[in-house]
């Protein structure tokens, strides 16, 4: 059913909207760290994927079903279903390899760079749309950063990781990201935030059994603590994307944007205080070359 009062919703008080961006940026910046944790205890990547994708898949399609009384859209389905390769399957296969390569904190700190390059994917998908020449320099200062971790080798891991391959792992699960913003941006919209959501998960759970099955790999016994820690990355996916999206309907791009330098903060200081990870100067300088790239993309907005 087509949300017709989107542009119409009340612009949230300041507490309302600083809560939605720690609510995002905690949760987001918790998850890889939950992540790195149970594949270091030797959890398998393809089950620990699929088991989060069936749990959150199977919530959604209950509440769909108990609570949503909107008559079936055939078209919410085929435009919430392409979205979905990119915003949930690929990138949810993309970092969690990368984690088996690179630091839990340096997957956060890229995944903070993806509104830099959604500039690129605006400009392909979104040709109506004009790019300012500022946007263009936020995307070579934000690519110089994440090309110095390649350049320095920087994994996060003590004398462990490989930055080639779980770097470009996550560069690719970045694309992904920008790339679903710029679809989510087309799309989204027209739904409500439940039903958008719910809509993208039938072909996901397909495509993610379908490699579970494929891959031959068991199913692993879960300890109570890596039961739970499971369930707490479940709540912690469906509260950022939840907070993330109630915000960018109510307020700024620019106040939205302040998710971005939240996450990686946490997700780097979790990583070194929960898993051993390190911070140094390597890091240290491929994030400032990223938040000066967030600043640059989001100057436009403070211009206004």
């Amino acid at each position: 059913m087509k949300n017709n009062n989107f542009q119409s919703l009340k612009k949230p008080s300041l507490l309302q909207t600083i809560a939605a961006v720690l609510t995002a940026g905690i949760m987001w910046g918790s998850g890889n760290v939950i992540v790195r944790s149970l594949l270091i205890e030797g959890l398998n990547e393809i089950f620990l994927v699929t088991a989060r994708v069936l749990i959150i898949g199977t919530l959604l399609f209950f509440y769909y079903v108990i609570f949503n009384r909107d008559p079936f859209d055939k078209q919410l389905l085929k435009e919430a279903s392409y979205t979905s390769i990119a915003s949930i399957f690929l990138v949810s296969w993309a970092f969690i390899f990368a984690l088996q390569y690179i630091s839990s904190g340096l997957v956060t700190l890229l995944v903070s760079s993806a509104p830099i390059f959604t500039v690129m994917w605006v400009k392909l998908l979104l040709k109506q749309e004009k790019i300012s020449r500022l946007k263009y320099i936020s995307v070579f200062v934000g690519f110089s950063g994440i090309a110095y971790l390649f350049i320095t080798q920087e994994t996060g891991l003590l004398n462990q990781g490989n930055i080639f391959l779980g770097g470009s792992l996550a560069f690719l699960g970045v694309q992904c990201i920008a790339l679903a913003t710029v679809l989510n941006r087309k799309f989204a919209p027209k739904y409500k935030v439940s039903s958008w959501l719910t809509f993208q998960y039938p072909l996901v759970v397909f495509l993610t059994l379908l490699t579970f099955f494929i891959s031959g790999v068991g199913i692993d016994i879960l300890n109570i603590s890596q039961f739970l820690r499971l369930g707490i990355l479940v709540v912690c996916n469906l509260g950022a994307f939840l907070s993330f999206t109630w915000l960018i309907q109510r307020v700024s791009a620019l106040q939205v944007a302040s998710i971005d330098y939240l996450v990686p903060v946490v997700g780097v200081s979790a990583g070194v205080i929960f898993l051993g990870e390190t911070f140094n100067k390597n890091i240290l300088i491929s994030g400032l070359f990223i938040f000066l790239s967030l600043l640059l993309t989001t100057k436009d907005e403070f211009s206004n």
